[in-house]
């Protein structure tokens, strides 16, 4: 039985979903309430009251933390703050970003009464650090909260209710440990608050298994921070403090703030500190190395220890025929569909024909018996809808006078539009990679894409029905407004690429579109692209733990 941090149980009486996130699945997300809440922290440390001592001034050993734990309890936790009383007695002090509760009545947890000056999982949390100075031969019979949002001290008496209350919660979360996550609060105002809301996916979860008729706008619209790409040869990247300092070829130097980086994608040759690595894989932020071509060869970030539980559940259920069925049926349907929705919006001469046929295939996948008949599908789908691609270009750039794409050719791509979308897919397929990692699935490991050495097949799987949505409409639109034009191509016998600067401006229209907000079609609410990669690779997290029965790839409308 291993032990529970006693921080731990405040999250239990919070929500239990919350608690099975956080300590069996290990999953964390700062939100401004705890960003403010380590830095009040802090600075009480700082200024902290004569009477509230920190415990290396009562143990003989300096500490900055008294560490404690009990075999019988079952928890172990950090004590930072204690008061000795007139009395010789310690009480553990713990201070909290809310405000208290107004009084006047009493908290009950099950058959237990808990007083109501405090809110009770911060009594639990509190009883449990008293119960540990006790185990620990320390007397120990009641200890204090601060509440910094209205400035309250409240003293908690360690009574018999609340040290019952307390051992029942260490005994639910052990039970917690061995169990599937429970099932989200239904239209609890928690869910506003809490830190963890984009990972708990309470409304989309009870909205998918029919427990509500609407979702709350909870979800962040879009990511704060942003991607930093370099792709100048010889540039050399370093940390400087809490800066990271980019020093081009020429020896300029520039500083970025290493708070405001969500990720970094490196192109051809450029090097990176050791420091920085450190720091950012410390951080959770995820480099991208690709070559000057722009395909992703790796990535570095910190070790896949979080939510094991969920790359268990993929690979047990990804060995199972019928789910990969399932599964890539929904996504070369939902791939098709948006491939027809792209040509109805932007082809400038009529294709009635073509999006007939591509509506029939996209039927025919429900019906396809094999991962083979559904490629089969999926091909017949792709030579139709490239085959209408070029008239949903406004441009009146031509090649030799013939129309600048013929067919879709990679490896290499033969033409200005193909050498677009090549840079295009990869540019995707690194930040579906990036949206996989985060949530803890496992990207080389897929249901549809056959697993093959350095191949990512579950970002490739999850990608396909946003191909249309992201990539295909930033070559268009670059295309048909101008930003990039055929004098910004190197044009080879069997080879075309982007030159410097013009893949430079690529970069920025992808950009563009990975921020723009749109409604998402099932939950109703909007976020940005790169949120909604995200979202989608949640979803299927949930789908493989049995949180929700089934998986509905975005299809747009």
């Amino acid at each position: 039985m291993s032990a529970i941090p006693v921080r731990m149980l405040n999250e239990l009486i919070y929500c239990e979903r919350l608690y099975h996130l956080m300590h069996v699945q290990g999953l964390f997300e700062a939100n401004a309430d705890t960003v403010e809440g380590a830095a009040q922290h802090q600075r009480a440390e700082r200024r902290r009251r004569p009477s509230d001592v920190g415990v290396e001034e009562l143990w003989p050993q300096p500490v900055q933390s008294l560490h404690l734990g009990d075999a019988v309890l079952g928890i172990v936790g950090n004590l930072d703050t204690i008061r000795v009383d007139e009395n010789g007695e310690w009480q553990p002090v713990e201070a909290k970003h809310a405000s208290a509760p107004s009084g006047g009545r009493s908290f009950v947890i099950r058959t237990w009464t808990l007083s109501g000056d405090a809110w009770p999982n911060d009594q639990i949390q509190l009883c449990a650090q008293g119960l540990l100075l006790r185990a620990n031969g320390l007397p120990c019979n009641s200890g204090q909260l601060y509440y910094r949002g209205n400035r309250k001290r409240v003293t908690i008496e360690f009574t018999q209710d609340l040290i019952e209350a307390t051992l029942w919660c260490v005994a639910r979360a052990h039970e917690l440990e061995n169990q599937p996550m429970p099932q989200p609060l239904v239209d609890s105002d928690k869910c506003f608050r809490c830190s963890l809301n984009a990972i708990c996916l309470p409304d989309e979860t009870n909205y998918v298994n029919d427990k509500v008729d609407d979702v709350r706008d909870i979800v962040p619209k879009r990511a704060d921070l942003g991607v930093l790409y370099v792709s100048e040869p010889g540039t050399h990247l370093g940390k400087n403090g809490y800066e990271l300092v980019v020093v081009a070829p020429e020896g300029t130097r520039s500083s970025i703030p290493l708070k405001d980086i969500a990720h970094i994608a490196l192109f051809g040759n450029i090097q990176v500190s050791t420091q920085l690595l450190h720091y950012l894989m410390e951080k959770g932020v995820t480099v991208s190395f690709l070559t000057a071509g722009g395909r992703l060869v790796g990535q570095t970030h910190n070790l896949i220890t979080k939510n094991t539980h969920v790359r268990r559940a993929q690979f047990v259920k990804f060995e199972d025929n019928d789910t990969c069925l399932l599964l890539a049926r929904a996504v070369v349907r939902a791939k098709i569909l948006n491939q027809r929705t792209l040509l109805r919006r932007n082809a400038k001469e009529s294709t009635l024909s073509l999006l007939r046929d591509l509506g029939d295939l996209a039927r025919a996948t429900s019906t396809a018996d094999s991962l083979a008949t559904l490629r089969g599908i999926e091909g017949m789908a792709a030579k139709l809808y490239f085959s209408g691609f070029p008239s949903m270009l406004r441009s009146s750039m031509s090649l030799d006078g013939d129309i600048i794409m013929s067919g879709r050719n990679r490896r290499p791509p033969k033409d200005p539009v193909n050498a677009m979308l090549s840079f295009a897919y990869s540019l995707l397929v690194r930040d579906v990679s990036t949206a996989i990692a985060a949530v803890g699935l496992d990207p080389m490991f897929g249901f549809y894409h056959a697993a093959e050495p350095g191949r990512p097949a579950l970002a490739l799987d999850l990608m396909e029905p946003f191909r249309a949505l992201i990539a295909d409409s930033v070559v268009i639109r670059s295309l048909n407004t101008n930003e990039i034009q055929l004098h910004d191509f190197y044009i080879g016998a069997d080879s075309c690429n982007l030159k410097t600067a013009a893949r430079k401006r690529f970069l920025q229209a992808y950009e563009r579109r990975m921020h723009d907000t749109v409604t998402h079609p099932i939950f109703g609410y909007k976020l940005s692209y790169r949120r909604m990669l995200e979202l989608e690779a949640r979803i299927l997290s949930r789908y493989l733990m049995g949180d929700i029965a089934l998986y509905s790839p975005i299809v747009t409308r």
